[in-house]
């Protein structure tokens, strides 16, 4: 006979169905949000002599199944599936007013099988209607993605899926659904949402999984929360997960990290580009960035830099690729020595308030490098060092370019654990301080690719999941940052946030979807530094996306650009990219130190503007021409509102936030605001391609 557990809070119930030989999440709700049939966890395991592989799931049928009911919790034990003797899956459920926190555990005793994956509780949802937040770049919402439809799988740690959370909602309320996990451990999220459903699937890499009898507790707790609100109340609960207890979060103080070079905060806006090719480079370059030194005279990549630099009146900071006599993509990791071009150019720019940053690869080993007959190859050093699948391949990333003796570019994935490799990253870096006039490095990669389970039997982990990802590129780091040089300042390619602590800033250039919200400034800001968008390739001529998209950088607190210096060849985007860069530059303190609040409800005169898709992201873009933000400082001493219209015509606008959220009876009130209960209202009119401000001083 079937027998009902009921968890019942405030405003959410789950109900779990079971008997002796099976258990299922059966029913419940999260506000509005409809909890359907679904299973408790699913697991995959694999014979050890025949590498059979089996699925479990919500048919699986177990020898017993054992449920312990206690006032505000619940166990459960899911012993031996069908067919297998020895694996028991235990899940225990903690719960309050507002939530179940979910703890799970392996225990195997099976001399054959390994368990090589398990799913954290996660439930089935459905509605009439609602929208669905995941952590993809800066935080992204799919607007009614039971109907629209949305499909996500991405690995954890990695700068694609950067936080460990999501959110169901709509106007009654729903569902935060984190993993609440200190310690960063590999992960892999899985998202599907259409025909009014939507799953999460939030999956725990299986620990020493080459051998049987693997036993294992799934790092850190599933946490479902009811939520008020949408994506930012889900933020909130995530932010202070992470400021209390995840184990990357860098210090601040007053004025931001103390440990980020006071020059860089000073920064508001990034140049890319490459320096040209020497002959035996051939063809090869950096594909994504390769308009502007290819198109104007020798000596550009400089002398158009240093009269951006003094056109726009700002500090500003260089990230240069190409600086290496190797070809780009190949022979890596061997970047040195420089071209004398790059020496000589970089000391000229640098008697500017100019900063240097050049490229280098720091996650990848190019495997034809032996060709070239360096001491340490691929063969000899970087293969002991390399991810290995369990079928005993490498992971292997592809590329365009062709070596000087006509082998296609094939870049292994190095483990971070591996110590070789951290000696050949610490001495390639240690190195470049000495002998070149930069003032940092960019560490391609390390926080864009995404964790791979790891089964190379030399390293120092057991082979599968675990936090050796996290650890080891944090480790190698510290050792970096033990000798760098004082000032140097470390930025990383996308927001993986497991490396927080370890860098100086995110270079975030794929922050260019349709849909995106400022999720992961909302729990960042102030702890790193958060890098420029992609304004190049196929986005490159178009005006309105550029100004959209430094309009909106500005108001997710980023340092502005990554963009060329032949903008100086463009009137009309030099006037407004000066106009919001010395905006950046007046605000660079607040965006150090303070927090970014829930976005006001805007209503405009202008309506939206929609634009093809950057990169390589499949929706147009709806770009807003009219906007709004607020920031208040830790301190709560000042409140500052601002408003962009990046429209060629004037406009005019309105919008409303929470009184009591933002803090009003606590600041001088302007008379332009309007306040009606718990809503405040400000409206007004707003000059073409513009931006207003409002700063609230504390009342004496």
């Amino acid at each position: 006979m079937k027998k009902i557990c009921n968890i019942v809070g405030k405003s959410y119930s789950t109900k779990i169905e079971y008997d002796a030989h099976s258990a299922q999440i059966s029913g419940g709700n999260f506000g509005n949000i409809a909890i359907e049939r679904s299973a408790l966890f699913k697991a995959t395991v694999k014979s050890t002599v025949s590498n059979e592989i089996k699925e479990l799931g919500i048919d699986t049928v177990w020898r017993t199944v054992r449920v312990n009911e206690y006032a505000q919790s619940v166990k459960l034990y899911f012993v031996d599936p069908d067919g297998l003797d020895s694996i028991t899956f235990f899940i225990e459920g903690i719960y309050t007013e507002t939530g179940i926190r979910w703890s799970s555990s392996v225990m195997n005793d099976n001399p054959e099988w390994a368990v090589t994956a398990v799913t954290y509780p996660a439930p089935k949802m459905t509605a009439d209607h609602f929208d669905l937040f995941v952590p993809d770049g800066s935080g992204l919402v799919i607007e009614d993605a039971g109907s629209k439809g949305y499909i996500g799988r991405r690995r954890y740690p990695g700068g694609y899926y950067a936080m460990q959370y999501f959110a169901v909602y709509n106007d009654n309320g729903g569902i935060y659904i984190g993993i609440e996990d200190e310690t960063g451990a590999n992960k892999e999220f899985g998202v599907k949402s259409g025909e009014g459903i939507v799953e999460i699937d939030p999956l725990f890499y299986g620990i020493n999984t080459l051998s049987p009898q693997n036993s294992f507790y799934l790092a850190g707790q599933c946490r479902w929360e009811y939520i008020e609100g949408d994506w930012y109340d889900a933020t909130m609960i995530y932010a202070n997960f992470v400021r209390t207890r995840a184990n990357w979060l860098p210090k601040i103080e007053d004025n931001g990290r103390p440990d980020t070079p006071g020059k860089m905060k000073d920064v508001a806006f990034w140049v890319c580009d490459y320096i040209p090719n020497s002959p035996s480079q051939g063809d090869n370059k950096p594909m994504s960035i390769s308009a502007g030194s290819d198109s104007f005279e020798k000596g550009y990549w400089v002398n158009a830099v240093i009269e951006l630099q003094e056109k726009l009146g700002v500090p500003i900071a260089y990230h240069v690729y190409n600086w290496h006599e190797i070809p780009f993509n190949l022979e890596y990791p061997h970047f040195l020595p420089a071209k004398e071009e790059f020496i000589e150019g970089a000391k000229k720019l640098r008697k500017h308030p100019i900063y240097i940053f050049p490229y280098i690869n720091a996650s990848c080993w190019e495997i034809h490098d032996d060709e070239m007959a360096y001491e340490d190859s691929f063969e000899n050093v970087g293969k002991h060092g390399a991810v290995i699948r369990s079928d005993g391949s490498y992971i292997i990333e592809k590329y365009p370019q062709i070596s000087q003796k006509d082998s296609p570019c094939r870049l292994a994935n190095m483990c971070p654990s591996s110590t070789e490799w951290h000696t050949t990253i610490c001495k390639l870096v240690k190195e470049m301080e000495e002998t070149l006039p930069i003032d940092g490095i960019y560490f391609d990669q390390i926080g864009a690719v995404p964790a791979s389970p790891c089964h190379n039997p030399s390293h120092a982990h057991l082979p599968g999941g675990g936090t050796y990802w996290t650890e080891g590129h944090r480790l190698m780091m510290e050792k970096i940052n033990a000798q760098k040089v004082e000032g140097a300042f470390y930025f990383t390619e996308n927001n993986a946030e497991n490396f927080a602590s370890v860098f100086d800033g995110f270079l975030t250039w794929m922050w260019v979807k349709n849909g995106q919200v400022p999720a992961f400034p909302a729990v960042y800001a102030g702890y790193i530094e958060l890098i420029g968008r992609n304004n190049l390739g196929k986005k490159k001529d178009d005006y309105d996306f550029f100004k959209f998209s430094f309009a909106e950088a500005f108001m997710y607190g980023q340092q502005l650009g990554w963009y060329k210096a032949d903008v100086i060849f463009d009137e009309k985007r030099l006037e407004f990219l000066k106009k919001v860069v010395r905006l950046r530059y007046r605000y660079n303190d607040l965006f150090h130190c303070s927090d970014l609040l829930r976005p006001p409800k805007v209503k405009a005169s202008i309506p939206a503007k929609i634009t093809p898709p950057a990169m390589s992201h499949k929706d147009d873009i709806i770009m807003s021409q009219i906007s709004a933000g607020a920031w208040r400082y830790r301190n709560k001493e000042k409140l500052v509102l601002f408003c962009y219209n990046i429209a060629e015509v004037d406009g005019t606008f309105e919008f409303s936030f929470s009184a009591k959220e933002y803090g009003l009876d606590t600041y001088e009130i302007p008379s332009s605001f309007v306040i009606n209960g718990d809503v405040c209202t400000v409206s007004g009119a707003i000059p073409a391609e513009d931006f207003l401000v409002w700063e609230l001083s504390k009342r004496s």
